[in-house]
This record gives structure tokens, sequence and C-alpha cells, in this order.
């Protein structure tokens, strides 16, 4: 490795000048080498290097520029070559063309994921000879110990003697015996990069964008678990593609892309959470008078599913992921419900953990699924964000897209719609519907969408039913694990919301309307149960508006 002065050439070539140059480093007139640069494309596969380094030693060629770097193109490779004279130049272009390279970039629909555990990925500054073949022989020892370079560059001009690589190994035993195998052979290296720190590796330079997100998996799930939901990505060209410009917009968009990240995680983990492993949360049944019985159901992404039973009939509060559907039927039927009596759904806005199930319910069972007319936008577009507007609208389209698809969303195809008719306000916010479950009858509350465009709230004032979905959450019940890995309890307050300011503002007008109702409630000895979209219902507490103890 390494050059004197030299002219450079492209290949494919037929015809080469050798040129006089005065001034080598031994200070002795000589005439130059002839160089070459060009961009070849490999398979992303160990070996792939290997294979191409020792073509070029086997012509004379001696590499004095070489990049790899699969985050920008995982098969293009940059490279600069010697040689000593035309014939070896000839030679070098003739077994190029044997072995099939390719000078032009082949179509590929999409690239194969392969890096999906951060533990087996580490950085290297490693010292290569400056001579024909060190770079072969040092892609020899990686294709031994099946290391994939994910990162390459060298360049004589800025260290001769030296090249940084990124690379990952099938686990780190091999990792192990790769960096053993280097100290036997005698080459110099420093580890610049080793082990499982998530932002580190966020730092190291050739990662696919898609496998940027399955190393954010790895914290949250199982290797088998990862392995299902990258099936699923491998399987979908569309899938794939959104996730790839999901990140590449979240790039613009860091601190809130970051949220969207976890939130998304926890979308994913929905799938290593089915049948066998399927677990709901209950709460014991609230008996509320003249046969409705009312069940919480919390699934095992936290969210909630509220089902009265009232008379021959079954209706819903929010449906959970679409994913869930089959646990959620097989579910009522262990209560004793036939999920064809499920007839109604209300839901109280159209994020795909609280709408996810009611198409497949409406397909099967012919269930009415009442949603807000600001709904219909997300319905059709699948972004949340329809309607409104700035700079987070394109990744909440990308980030929706992924959600529902990841959840298996299924949105009706001929939902019903509250009322907009303003017909009183509670607090700050409008009154523009009503229904009956039974006896009970709900108001139905209109936010100001400081969390997503027809956000509603459902209300029953007589016996205090507050159903305030994703503004009110009982963090003390949710679990450590849901705290600690999906950090539920701080991103579903804080983001994604369409308006963080109008969040906060409507959230806090939430509590100071329980507060009031809780005391009015109380003076007739009873009390203001609120039923967020996460977490358990709890008694709020008269003075505060928060749960009591």
């Amino acid at each position: 490795m390494g050059r004197n002065k030299i002219e450079r050439m492209s290949l494919p070539i037929k015809a080469y000048r050798r040129i006089k140059t005065y001034g080598s480093e031994r200070g002795k007139n000589t005439e130059a080498d002839l160089l070459v640069k060009f961009r070849v494309f490999l398979k992303d596969r160990p070996g792939s290097l290997a294979a191409l380094s020792s073509l070029i030693a086997h012509c004379r060629g001696n590499i004095n520029f070489f990049h790899y770097d699969r985050a920008q193109d995982s098969s293009r490779v940059v490279v600069e070559v010697q040689a000593p004279c035309k014939s070896d130049l000839d030679a070098l272009a003739e077994s190029l063309a044997k072995g099939q390279y390719s000078f032009a970039k082949a179509r590929v629909l999409k690239d194969e994921v392969q890096i999906t555990d951060p533990e087996s990925i580490f950085e290297i500054r490693v010292g290569l000879l400056n001579r024909p073949g060190s770079l072969a022989a040092f892609a020899g020892l990686l294709t031994i110990h099946h290391a994939n370079i994910i990162y390459m560059f060298y360049d004589e001009d800025i260290d001769p003697e030296s090249a940084d690589v990124a690379l990952s190994a099938q686990g780190t035993e091999e990792i192990d015996r790769l960096l053993d195998a280097l100290n036997r052979k005698g080459y110099n290296y420093r580890v610049v990069y080793r082990g499982s720190d998530e932002k580190e590796v966020q730092h190291i330079i050739g990662l696919k964008l898609v496998e940027k997100f399955f190393l954010r998996l790895s914290k949250l799930l199982a290797e088998k678990d990862r392995k299902a939901v990258k099936e699923l990505v491998d399987s979908s060209q569309e899938l794939h593609a959104d996730l790839v410009k999901f990140y590449s917009e979240a790039g613009n968009n860091l601190e809130t892309s970051d949220v969207f990240e976890k939130v998304l995680a926890l979308a994913s983990m929905s799938r290593s959470k089915l049948g066998e492993n399927f677990s709901a949360g209950e709460l014991p049944p609230l008996d509320l008078g003249s046969q409705v019985r009312l069940y919480s159901l919390r699934m095992p992404t936290s969210e909630n599913v509220y089902v009265f039973r009232h008379g021959e009939e079954i209706t819903l509060i929010d449906a959970g992921y679409g994913v869930y559907y089959r646990d959620i039927k097989a579910l009522l039927l262990r209560r004793g419900m036939d999920p064809a009596q499920v007839r109604r759904i209300f839901v109280t806005h159209c994020d795909a953990d609280h709408i996810g199930t009611a198409g497949f319910f409406e397909k099967e069972f012919g269930t009415e699924i009442f949603i807000h007319p600001a709904g219909r936008g997300i319905v059709r577009d699948g972004n949340r964000a329809h309607g409104t507007s700035g700079k987070l609208l394109t990744l909440n389209k990308y980030y929706s897209r992924l959600v529902n698809r990841f959840t298996d969303c299924k949105f009706p195809e001929k939902a019903r719609y509250f009322s907009v008719s303003v017909a009183g306000e509670v607090g700050p916010f409008p009154v523009i519907d009503t229904f009956s479950i039974g006896p009970l009858e709900f108001l139905v509350l209109e936010s100001h969408g400081g969390h997503i465009p027809g956000h509603v709230f459902f209300l029953n004032t007589s016996l205090g039913l507050f159903f305030t979905s994703d503004y009110l959450i009982n963090v003390k019940s949710l679990s450590s694990e849901e705290k600690n890995n999906l950090g539920i309890y701080k991103y579903l307050l804080v983001s994604p919301n369409s308006d963080s300011r109008i969040f906060k503002e409507e959230a806090s007008a939430l509590k100071e309307i329980i507060a009031a109702l809780g005391k009015d409630l109380q003076q007739h000895g009873r009390s203001l149960r609120v039923f967020p979209g996460h977490g358990d219902y709890y008694r709020a507490c008269a003075d505060q508006g928060g749960p009591s103890s």
C-alpha cells in the first residue's frame, strides 16, 4: 500500500500513458507507476473484500486508497490501485471482467438487513504494511472469522500505515478469536470501540438505516422476537422503504425522532406478545347497575381496551393494536362473552393502539365504529398528523405508516362520525355529541388537538366515569419493565404530540374538571373514576384531580 507520483486513469481502460517524474522518496529520478481509480460493486458479504484485494495483489497492484461505507451504499467500493506497468493494469481489467465484477450499480429493491446486535459491532485502527497484498492478507483473516466490514477507510496521503475499520462479527466470542488471530499474525491495532452502548453504536459509521432500528430493538426484545420483526421487514419492500424514509426524515428532527423510535420499538414489541405469550392485565370488573358491567383489559403493550357488557350486547371504548385481535376475542370468550356481540366501538383517537382492531370487528361482525370526523383523514392517509402543519408532518407520516404496519392496524371502512354540533361545554372542552351504553349516558368532549387531531373524551357525570385516554396516565400502575425499558411514562406524557404546549394545557384543564366533578360527586357519597389510555383506572382525588392512594 502506498504510492509515488503517478498518473490517474479509470477502469475499464484500453490505453495507458507512462510519464516520467522526478524526486522520489529516495531522491532518485524514476519513471512513475500507473495509477487507476475506480468504483466497483461487491456483494455485502464477508469475503467480498478479500476476493477483490487478492485479485488486485495477484496483478501486482498496490492499493493507495480504499473507501467503503454501508450507510451510503452497501455494495459500492471506491479503490485506487498503483501498478508498475500497463500490462499489470490490463491484467487487472481482464481479471475483473472474468470475475464478473460490476462497475455499475445493479438495481436492488432493498438491502438485506444483517446487523441487528450491538454487541457484534466493533471498530479498530489497524496497521497495514505499505506493500501489495497487505490488504488481501488482512481481509483474508476477516473472512476466516466471518467478520463483515461495515465501514473501511484508507488513504495513503493521510496515513500510509493504517486503516480505520468498523466490523460486525458473529458474537463476542468470534470477536475475541479474530483479535487473537491479529495478535498472532503480528498486526498492530487499537480497539476504538467495542461493546453495546447504544449511543456509541449510533456513531459507528457504516450502519444501514434499517439496521439502526434493529439495534434499538436489541434492549427491548429477545433474539427470537427481533428475528420475527426482521422477517417482517425483509418480507415487505414497502415497509423496508418506509423505515429508511423514517430514518432519513428523523435525522432532521433528532429530539422528536428519539421519542418516536422508542414508541416504534414498543409497537414492534407487540408482535412478540401474541398467542401463548399474550397476557392481559385486568382489574376487578365494575358493576354499574342495571346489569351493566365494565371490564378493563390492559394489553401487553399497556394500552387499555374497556369492555361494557350490558344485556345481550357488548360495547368497547378503544380497541387495542390490530395484532391482538385474535387474542382479544379469545379473552372475551374466556370471560363468557361472545365477540359477535360487540356491536359498537367508541374510539377516543385514531392512533394504532386505540383503533387497531376496530376494522377487524367491523369486517367480521358488522360492528359499528365511531370516531371524530377529523379522524377521516387519518384513516384515509394513514398519517396521525393529518390536518396539521409544521416540520414534523412528514416524520409523522412515516412513523404512522410503520406503526400501522408493525401492529397490523386495520382501520374501519365505514366509520360513523360523532356530531360536531356544540351543545355546551365542560371546562374548556366543547360537548359535541352523546351516546348511551345501556342506561348510562356519556358526553363526547372534543379536545383541542394537543395529542392528535380528532381526540375526544367520554364523560358520564351521574356515576363519575371519565375516559381521558392518553392525556392522564396512572404512572404508578405501570410495571418496572414498562417504565425502564419502554419509557412509556415519559414518552407518552410528553410526545409524540401534535402540539406539546396545547397538550399540557389540556391535561391541566382535565385535572381541574376532575377535581370539580369529584367534589360534586363526593357530596352524594360517590367518587370520580378516571380511565386512562394506558395503565390502571383510578379513583381521582377530589382536591387535585390525580389518583388517590
